[in-house]
């Protein structure tokens, strides 16, 4: 691991274990971090920026197949992100089913746990609102995490509890997780601070309304 853990690196572990890839070609070890084609503005603005700060490596975000139409993100052979990652105890390969909070992450303070809620909620988390008491309109918040790793959830619940959050969980083939409620996200926004437009722009828009239903703000 390494001895240096700071907010920076603890939040782009945070994104790898969300999204991020590390795998073996016949010449290098690759890591790739994509997102969906909505998300330029957080690579350009957050991605880009952290790996700079950490390693001071000037990187152009760029347009990658995959999906059903394309995907956007950072793919590099540079031996510096390789190690980071090899250093920090993620092996090349599927991590789908096997990744967890790193030990390391589980001990550290508060501000290198927050960093990696929030790298791991701006790549993989959602934020979405739903109706109750038959009301028309979507206005009750839920944070919302989805992981084919039972481990992954697990210690996120328990990561997000000690840092006074109040969740739930559910899910036998896939793994959810839930902290639902106006308090859960407002403490949310405050503490762990996200930076993607895709979530903020659902937020800002609950808070001028009051709701916000499916489609109705557009990262």
């Amino acid at each position: 691991m390494n001895n240096k853990l700071n907010i920076q690196k603890s939040e782009l572990i945070g994104a790898h274990v969300g999204d991020g890839t590390l795998y073996k070609t016949s010449w290098s070890l690759v890591w790739e971090l994509r997102g969906g084609l909505n998300e330029k503005d957080y690579y350009y603005t957050n991605i880009v920026p952290l790996l700079k700060s950490i390693f001071n490596i000037d990187f152009i975000p760029k347009f990658r197949s995959g999906g059903k139409n394309g995907c956007f993100g950072i793919q590099t052979s540079h031996k510096d992100i390789s190690n980071f990652f090899l250093t920090n105890g993620f092996n090349p390969g599927r991590k789908t089913h096997t990744v967890r909070v790193p030990d390391y992450i589980k001990q550290a303070n508060n501000k290198i746990k927050c960093a990696f809620v929030r790298g791991l909620f701006d790549t993989d988390g959602c934020l979405r609102f739903e109706r109750i008491n038959n009301q028309n309109k979507y206005t009750y918040p839920r944070i919302e995490f989805t992981f084919a790793s039972v481990n992954l959830r697990d210690d996120l619940l328990n990561l997000l509890t000690e840092l006074g959050f109040k969740g739930f969980k559910w899910g036998k083939n896939y793994y959810h997780l839930c902290l639902s409620g106006v308090t859960n996200l407002e403490k949310f926004i405050k503490e762990i601070s996200p930076k993607n437009k895709k979530h903020l722009n659902k937020y800002e828009f609950w808070k001028i309304y009051g709701w916000n239903n499916p489609g109705a703000a557009v990262a």
